[in-house]
């Protein structure tokens, strides 16, 4: 039996409270399996407003979960910065399906290829892989941690139509309220996506603006 896809998250994923608790939330409830480095939970804390939202506070106090190893060499690699090799070469020896960022074009997509690994934008991942109820629970999880105001589901998913409007498009009819779009969102490209058929190269999904994407 073969195990569920792996994400490997970036810092910049997980700095994000909000980002962060869908992705997890959603992975977990959809049976994939996540992880990050040490490497990224320090440039993920060093964002982080307060203690309470550090990437390494939730992961041990909450998750209990263990960073993935450091990968011990970026030989090879040719992504242009050294911090971003670092990540890569981490997510390589976590032998990470998915890479998980905002900054997809950070990364070498031969480094990628070379490695049968896809670089996707968070919004693009969970709108294209989330299903309905990864969505809910994540936004289940939100509205239960939500303090001063408080709000319901519906509330945050509404609101999360500006944080991740492809997710918040995808599940629009999820809850009795609209997603409030962001500015242009109609015209942007890749605008509320959906699963389209394996293509030719290789058996990926290209997602304008939002990396590759293999095909389930």
């Amino acid at each position: 039996m073969n195990e569920p896809p792996l994400l490997f998250l970036d810092a910049n994923a997980l700095a994000s409270p909000v980002t962060r608790t869908l992705l997890i939330a959603g992975a977990r409830a959809d049976g994939l399996r996540w992880t990050w480095s040490e490497h990224v939970e320090i440039e993920a804390d060093r964002h982080a407003r307060g203690q309470a939202s550090r990437t390494s506070t939730v992961r041990t106090r909450i998750l209990g979960t263990e960073l993935s190893p450091t990968a011990p060499t970026t030989t090879g690699l040719v992504t242009s910065t050294v911090a971003d090799q670092q990540v890569i070469a981490d997510a390589i020896h976590a032998g990470a399906r998915y890479l998980i960022t905002t900054d997809v074009d950070d990364f070498d997509f031969g480094d990628l290829a070379a490695h049968d690994m896809n670089a996707v934008n968070p919004d693009y991942f969970m709108a294209l892989r989330f299903t309905e109820q990864a969505y809910q629970e994540g936004v289940a999880l939100l509205a239960a941690v939500q303090q001063s105001p408080s709000r319901t589901e519906a509330e945050i998913h509404r609101m999360l139509g500006r944080r991740h409007p492809h997710l918040a498009a995808r599940f629009a009819d999820s809850y009795n309220t609209t997603p409030v779009s962001t500015p242009n969102q109609v015209n942007e490209p890749g605008y509320a996506p959906t699963i389209t058929p394996r293509q030719a190269d290789g058996g990926h999904e290209k997602i304008p603006g939002g990396g590759q994407v293999a095909a389930r």
